[in-house]
Parts: structure tokens; C-alpha cells; sequence
């Protein structure tokens, strides 16, 4: 009966950690889809900064420009 109970036991820690590893991955996939989605944002904020101070650079660079002249 103990070796029954052994056997049972077994395949019983052997289905929960494969349903363990499977929930793991599931989880592992949404973090990645998270962290690809937030890189894609970094990027486009990156992109818009990055504009923003090319414009803020031109306008300053135009005050100097204007003020040499007068």
C-alpha cells in the first residue's frame, strides 16, 4: 500500500510541476510582451525628446542669432 501511495504521490508532484512550469512560462511570456511594449514607448519618447530639444536648440540658436545682428 505504501508503494501505491508512493507511485500516486509521484505522479502527483510530477502533473504540479508541470502545470507549475506552464503557468511560469505563461507568466515569463506577459512580462516579455510588457517589457517589448515598454521598450517600444521608451523609444518613441526617446524620438520625441529628442525633437522637442532640436527645436528648443533652434529657437535658442536663433535668439543668438537675431541679437548679433541688432
Amino acid at each position: 500500500q505504501l508503494s501505491l501511495l508512493q507511485r500516486r504521490m509521484h505522479k502527483a508532484l510530477e502533473e504540479y510541476f508541470k502545470q507549475r512550469s506552464l503557468y511560469s512560462q505563461a507568466g515569463l511570456a506577459t512580462f516579455q510582451a510588457l517589457s517589448n511594449e515598454n521598450s517600444k514607448k521608451i523609444v518613441a519618447i526617446q524620438e520625441d525628446l529628442s525633437k522637442a530639444i532640436q527645436r528648443i536648440s533652434a529657437f535658442l540658436h536663433s535668439l543668438t542669432d537675431d541679437s548679433t545682428t541688432t
